[in-house]
C-alpha cells in the first residue's frame, strides 16, 4: 500500500527541498496528496514547486501557498527565494484554499496521511492551534534541530514559536536533525555527473544547486531528502524514542532543541510517540537518493 504524504516546504532556497520532492515523485511507494509552502515569499515558492511538478509531469498535485511571516519575528515576505532566477513560468495559484485549512482538511479526511515537514513549522503550528483534536491524529516527520548540540538549526530558528507549538501539541513526531543529515553531502564528482545529464529533470535540479552554491558558498547537503528515505526504508535511519522541546528565551540558544534526557542519557518516560534520528547507513541512504533522482550511484566507481 502506498504511503500518503502531505509536504510542507520552503523550496527555493537550499537545494535539498527540490531533491526531496523529486525523490518522492520518483517513488511508486509514495502518493503526494498536496504540497504547501512556508516562510517569506510563499507564492513564489509555490510557483517554483509548480515548475518542478510540471517538469516531472505531475501537474495534478495541489500546491497551496502558506504563511510567509513567522508567528512572532518579522521577515520580508516579499523577499524572493535564492533560486528565483530559475523560475520557468508565472504559474496561476489556487487562492481559494489556504495552507492551514488544506493541512487540517487532509488529516480530517485521511488521518493516515503523513505530514512531511521540510521547512519552518508555521503552517503546521497554526493548524494545531486551529484544530488541535484533528491535528493530534497526525503523524509528522520533520527535518529540523540538532539533538546533541546547542546549534540553532535553520528550520527551527526561522520560527521557534511554531516549532515549540508543534512539539507541545503533537502526539506522533519523528525528527531527523543535523546530527545525521550533515553527512549527506553531494561531491564535486556527483555535481559533474548531474551537469552532464541530458534529462530535463536532472538539469533543473542541477541549476538550482548551482545557484545555491554561487549565492551562499555552501556545499549541497541533502537534509530534507532523508525524510523521504525514511518513509521508503526505515532500516536506513536509526531512531531513538525520547522527549524534546524548543528553547525560546536564550540569548544564544533561542531556536535550539531542548533534549529532555538527563546527564546519564536516561530518557524520560513519555506517552507521546516522539522519536529523533541518531544514526544512518550513509552509503545506502545516498545510493537510494542518487539512484532514484539522478540515475547514478553514491560511489561513482560502482
Amino acid at each position: 500500500m502506498k504511503k500518503k504524504i502531505l509536504i510542507n516546504t520552503d523550496l527555493g532556497d537550499d537545494a535539498d527541498d527540490a531533491v526531496a520532492v523529486a525523490l518522492a515523485l520518483n517513488s511508486d511507494e509514495i502518493e503526494i496528496k498536496g504540497i504547501t509552502t512556508v516562510f517569506k515569499n510563499t507564492k513564489l515558492r509555490a510557483k517554483m514547486v509548480k515548475d518542478l511538478l510540471e517538469i516531472y509531469e505531475r501537474r495534478e498535485i495541489p500546491v497551496i501557498a502558506g504563511y510567509g511571516m513567522p508567528l512572532i519575528e518579522r521577515v520580508d515576505v516579499k523577499e524572493a527565494p535564492i533560486q528565483i532566477e530559475n523560475l520557468l513560468k508565472d504559474h496561476k495559484l489556487d487562492e481559494d484554499m489556504n495552507a492551514v485549512d488544506f493541512i487540517i482538511n487532509t488529516i480530517k479526511e485521511d488521518p493516515e496521511t503523513i505530514i512531511v515537514e521540510m521547512g519552518p513549522q508555521t503552517n503546521l503550528a497554526l493548524a494545531f492551534l486551529k484544530a488541535p483534536e484533528i491535528m493530534k491524529q497526525a503523524k509528522i516527520i520533520a527535518m529540523g534541530g540538532a539533538f546533541w548540540s546547542t546549534f540553532p538549526e535553520w528550520n527551527i530558528v526561522c520560527d521557534p514559536e511554531a516549532a515549540r507549538i508543534v512539539t507541545d501539541f503533537a502526539q506522533d513526531l519523528t525528527m531527523i536533525g543535523l546530527d545525521v543529515t550533515k553527512y549527506c553531502k553531494v561531491s564535486e564528482a556527483h555535481l559533474h555527473k548531474f551537469k552532464e545529464s541530458n534529462l530535463p529533470q536532472i538539469q533543473y535540479l542541477y541549476k538550482g544547486m548551482e545557484v545555491f552554491m554561487r549565492e551562499t558558498g555552501h556545499p549541497i547537503t541533502l537534509h530534507d531528502a532523508l525524510l523521504i528515505v525514511y518513509l521508503l526504508d526505515e532500516k536506513l535511519i536509526t531512531l531513538k524514542q525520547g522527549d524534546f522541546g524548543v528553547e525560546l528565551g536564550g540569548t544564544h540558544t533561542r531556536g535550539t532543541i531542548v533534549h529532555k534526557s538527563n546527564y546519564y542519557e536516561i530518557e524520560p518516560k513519555v506517552d507521546k510517540r516522539f522519536y529523533y534520528a541518531v544514526d544512518l547507513d550513509l552509503n545506502k541512504v545516498m545510493d537510494l537518493i542518487l539512484n532514484r533522482v539522478f540515475n547514478i550511484n553514491y560511489s561513482l566507481e560502482r
